[in-house]
């Protein structure tokens, strides 16, 4: 018991500080636009990440699951992680033709790291804890998660724009945010190097490989799963479509700075916060699956209230909608997950969707620039909202299909 609380409250502040980590790299939109961010790099901000996840989901999940030094070794990766913004804060000393590329490819090399210490944190949580309480412990977490994250958002951007009240280089304030961001990554280690447990038997490298090659062999075998990630993938292309389309209006259209950047995602998280509970209330009436469906058509909206948004005050209001849909998806997206999942190698099934939706990340951000060009970018949102609105059309018939098969 006394281990229990340790590694309880261990991994609530390492979380903490990573929730720090988190909310800085939400600013590295705003110091790719002032190192000279393009269109092009905007894509590459979403794309490029994507690419080399897909290129470390599996072998980092096979490298965590057969080391006899599971916590070593998952946050040595870490370290590496965290390293990047060490290399972020030199961008500047690099000639001014190279800085927006070189911090578009720090971005994706960092994501291979990042993406295997997910992978590494996840399988120590089922380690570390009894699965019994393992739900409540990662609920806590994410509260308290939520919370830091609505402050330090608030706080850094403040900070950032401090150039505009006092004769600062704004570059130098992102230069400072990223070292000091560095520092707290090493305490966030430190904090989780605390964890008091007992190791478990590892998988060999061979047996994990040949389960990979079994699960994709079997996938026909499970047609609940395969028809789960055919629908979510439709509402997932227009969803990623506009992730460099979001930045690029906040930024270039309406021209906020990184304090105005940080209200758009504190507004979110509060919508988030405040609307959680009921969607877990409205799930347990009527089921997960359309309350899921509910969610994503709400967050079909949110591209085309961008594209209506003419200032500032009315984009941040319009965010509340944003966060509505998003709590609802977010929360109730994973859940169905695991629901369609076969039981024997549930892992596995979980990285094959999520290196799916790697591979349409890797690309979906280029075709919502190319719309833009060629069109406009309120065009390409609305766009954007089409697809996700007939994702969410398309998944909530086919739970009504389910329904009625079971009915039968």
């Amino acid at each position: 018991m006394n281990n229990l609380r340790k590694n309880y409250k261990n991994n609530i502040i390492g979380s903490l500080l990573g929730a720090f980590v988190l909310s800085s790299g939400g600013y590295l939109a705003a110091y790719l636009r002032d190192v000279g961010g393009t269109d092009f790099h905007f894509a590459m901000l979403n794309a490029l990440p994507s690419m080399f996840a897909v290129l470390t989901l599996i072998p980092g999940a096979i490298i965590i699951d057969s080391t006899k030094h599971k916590l070593k070794i998952t946050l040595l990766i870490c370290f590496l992680s965290r390293s990047f913004f060490l290399l972020y804060a030199l961008v500047p000393f690099l000639p001014k033709e190279f800085q927006a590329i070189s911090l578009v490819i720090l971005l994706g090399l960092r994501n291979a790291p990042e993406a295997v210490w997910n992978i590494g944190y996840q399988s120590l949580m089922a380690d570390v804890f009894p699965i019994d309480k393992l739900n409540e412990i990662i609920g806590k977490r994410n509260k308290y998660n939520n919370i830091l994250t609505i402050g330090s958002t608030f706080l850094l951007g403040t900070f950032l724009s401090l150039d505009e009240t006092f004769p600062i280089d704004n570059l130098l304030l992102f230069q400072i945010l990223f070292v000091f961001t560095f520092f707290i990554g090493i305490i966030e280690i430190l904090q989780y190097k605390k964890f008091d447990f007992e190791s478990k038997p590892v998988e060999k490298n061979g047996s994990y490989v040949k389960r990979l090659f079994h699960v994709i062999k079997t996938l026909p075998q499970h047609p609940k799963y395969i028809k789960y990630c055919a629908t979510v993938m439709i509402f997932y292309l227009g969803w990623q479509m506009a992730w460099p389309l979001y930045n690029l209006y906040q930024l270039n259209v309406l021209n906020a700075n990184a304090a105005w950047v940080g209200y758009f995602g504190i507004t979110s998280t509060l919508s988030q916060i405040i609307t959680i509970g009921l969607w877990i209330k409205l799930s347990q009436k009527i089921g997960s699956k359309p309350v899921l469906g509910i969610g994503m058509f709400l967050m079909a909206l949110s591209p085309c209230v961008y594209a209506i948004s003419k200032t500032l005050p009315m984009l941040l209001a319009m965010q509340l909608i944003v966060g509505c849909g998003m709590s609802a998806v977010l929360t109730l997206l994973f859940n169905e997950l695991i629901y369609v999942c076969p039981d024997e190698n549930r892992t596995l099934y979980i990285s094959l969707f999520t290196c799916l939706t790697q591979i349409t990340s890797s690309f979906m951000p280029f075709v919502g620039i190319y719309v833009k060009e060629a069109i406009s970018i309120q065009a390409a949102l609305y766009i954007s909202g089409g697809i996700r609105f007939l994702g969410s059309i398309i998944f909530l018939l086919a739970c009504r299909n389910n329904k009625k098969a079971e009915n039968l």
